[in-house]
């Protein structure tokens, strides 16, 4: 109940907020330093302890916590011993494994993510992010079946005057640029000229595409994600308000109740 009360306590986790807040800076700072100077070296003494003190950090709630399973079937506490595990493993170490090295800098770097886990706001968005991807699937897939027909359109269409729509992957990719509206403008001018056939299916083409991927595919993602928001702050709520049952509740009460009890006999008794 000690260890418990320590890993809920405002301060514990106000240190954790600090620790990670400092390890940003110090990411962000030993990007400006040069390699195998005394500002390095410092650098890197900072970044260690910072780590040390994720490890006393994920420690204490470990020993908190309600059971092993729960512990690991939460995502951030995966994601925490990722990031120590990433941190701990020296780069010497790894010194025949070329692609393995960048991968590892980039889960170092990830730390600074455990802001988000710290910070309730934030931590209910990427909540919400990761219950959207999850319901969204239905809507990926139609974005799928969009792309892959108008790319097979746009190559029949075009691949012979641009090299824009020359195979299926880059008429994709320049599906996807028009959706960013990225000079789509220019494309449709360019095609024009070179298709003077057919220039009512140039700009139908343009057109149809912009309507489905922008106004249709876009507003159906936000609509799940505004969903999906209201329902996490549901079950937030719930969380909040759902009362403790646990065995250490029951007699933590037992134990008040007792005292209660206790202190009313002495004022029966002195009265």
């Amino acid at each position: 109940m000690k260890i418990r009360a320590l890993a809920d306590s405002i301060w514990f986790n106000a240190s954790a907020f600090m620790v990670i807040l400092i390890s940003a800076v110090l990411l962000g700072v030993d990007t400006y330093v040069s390699p195998g100077t005394p500002g390095q070296r410092w650098v890197d003494g900072l970044l260690m302890a910072c780590v040390v003190l994720f490890i006393v950090e994920i420690v204490v709630k470990f020993m908190a916590r309600e059971s092993t399973r729960a512990f690991f079937s939460d995502g951030w506490n995966i994601f925490d011993l990722v990031i120590i595990v990433a941190a701990l493993v020296p780069e010497r170490a790894l010194g025949d494994l070329g692609p393995v090295v960048p991968v590892l800098r980039i889960l170092r770097v990830l730390r600074v993510l455990r802001l988000v886990r710290t910070i309730p706001e934030l931590r209910l968005i990427v909540n919400v992010l990761g219950r959207s991807i999850v319901s969204m699937k239905w809507i990926g897939l139609l974005a799928v079946i969009g792309f892959y027909v108008f790319g097979i359109i746009g190559q029949k269409l075009f691949g012979a005057y641009q090299t824009e729509y020359a195979t299926l992957h880059e008429s994709l990719f320049t599906l996807f640029r028009v959706l960013t509206g990225d000079d789509w403008t220019q494309l449709r001018y360019e095609a024009q000229e070179k298709v003077q056939s057919t220039q009512l299916f140039v700009t139908a083409f343009y057109v149809m595409w912009i309507l489905i991927g922008t106004f249709i595919l876009i507003n159906l993602v936000v609509g799940a994600i505004i969903n999906n928001y209201q329902e996490v702050q549901d079950i937030e709520r719930a969380k909040r308000t759902k009362l403790d049952i646990s065995e250490q509740r029951l007699k933590q009460l037992v134990d008040e109740l007792q005292q209660i009890l206790k202190a009313r006999d002495a004022m029966g008794r002195n009265g």
